[in-house]
């Protein structure tokens, strides 16, 4: 399955700069030919767990991704990067919340610690422009030079990204030594906790001014999981136990996105009131649920 997924993407999804397209069609036309840095961003991911299970192309390709990065999506020798080849703005967090992703990882897989040095430089992005150390918050919409954008967008927060940050935050502190990044995790988890949740449902909202207002009163699935694999993160730091609290969060993913849904799907989305809203069952939500619960599962067997 995984030999098909790259060799589909490696035949048609190669852009003229040696990077990758946004989007193909089903029969390998290229419907979106943007190299933006947040799909750079997921293909990076998936090669490295294609290498860590052998792939024999794998590798070449992850460096390959690397320079291009490097090349056409780099500022600052790698203190940031660009939305697209051809934008620098509007500058967000949440594809540089990807990146330490994939940079991680790599460092994981690999054991090398050239990745670890490019997840250093995405948390002291973090530090210095990302998290609101007044309202715990992690900001998303910015300028040229890392200035919140003015009116809404520059207020807007996303819980499920809080706690996304959270779990890296750990793995970070984890895999770098550096523990104080521990606290800053803490802090995310805890302000999602206090001011991204639907009271009625207990589900993280889509979105939330800094301060804790509704943005987007509905409650899709990923945030659900990400609550899910924060907690658990948290669970592994020390301090208060996590554990009701995971099992909660298990459990309200279940009750209101996977038992309701047909068999071997998902409901994505829930309104305010917790009626089922979604059209449709959105492929890209797999990933959040497969590494939520497969991680949950190891959990139980430790």
């Amino acid at each position: 399955m995984i030999d098909h997924g790259i060799r589909f993407i490696e035949k048609h999804g190669r852009s003229a700069n040696g990077g990758w397209v946004r989007t193909l069609g089903i029969d390998g036309s290229v419907a979106d030919g943007v190299e933006d840095s947040y799909d750079h961003a997921c293909i990076l991911l998936a090669l490295a767990y294609a290498h860590q299970a052998g792939h024999p192309r794998a590798h070449e390709l992850g460096q390959a991704t690397f320079a291009f990065l490097d090349r056409h999506l780099s500022v600052d020798d790698g203190a940031s990067f660009k939305e697209t080849t051809g934008s620098l703005l509007p500058r967000r967090s949440n594809p540089h919340m990807h990146l330490l992703e994939a940079f991680l990882a790599w460092h994981r897989i690999t054991g090398e610690k050239s990745y670890l040095d490019r997840a250093a430089k995405i948390v002291a992005l973090f530090e210095r422009h990302f998290f609101d150390a007044e309202n715990w918050a992690l900001l998303e919409y910015f300028d040229a030079d890392w200035t919140p954008l003015p009116g809404e967008k520059g207020e807007w927060t996303e819980p499920g990204h809080q706690f996304e940050w959270a779990s890296l935050l750990a793995a970070y502190s984890a895999l770098s030594g550096d523990g104080r990044f521990n606290s800053l995790a803490r802090k995310l988890y805890s302000s999602a906790i206090a001011s991204g949740l639907n009271r009625a449902t207990g589900l993280a909202y889509d979105a939330v001014t800094k301060t804790g207002i509704p943005l987007i009163r509905t409650s899709r699935s990923w945030p659900q999981t990400e609550a899910l694999k924060a907690a658990m993160a948290l669970d592994t730091i020390g301090g208060p136990d996590m554990k009701p609290e995971i099992e909660a969060r298990v459990g309200r993913l279940f009750r209101w996105h996977i038992d309701p849904a047909p068999e071997g799907l998902w409901i994505d989305m829930i309104d305010e009131k917790g009626r089922a809203k979604s059209p449709d069952v959105p492929a890209s939500i797999f990933y959040h649920l497969v590494f939520a619960l497969t991680e949950y599962l190891a959990s139980q067997k430790k």
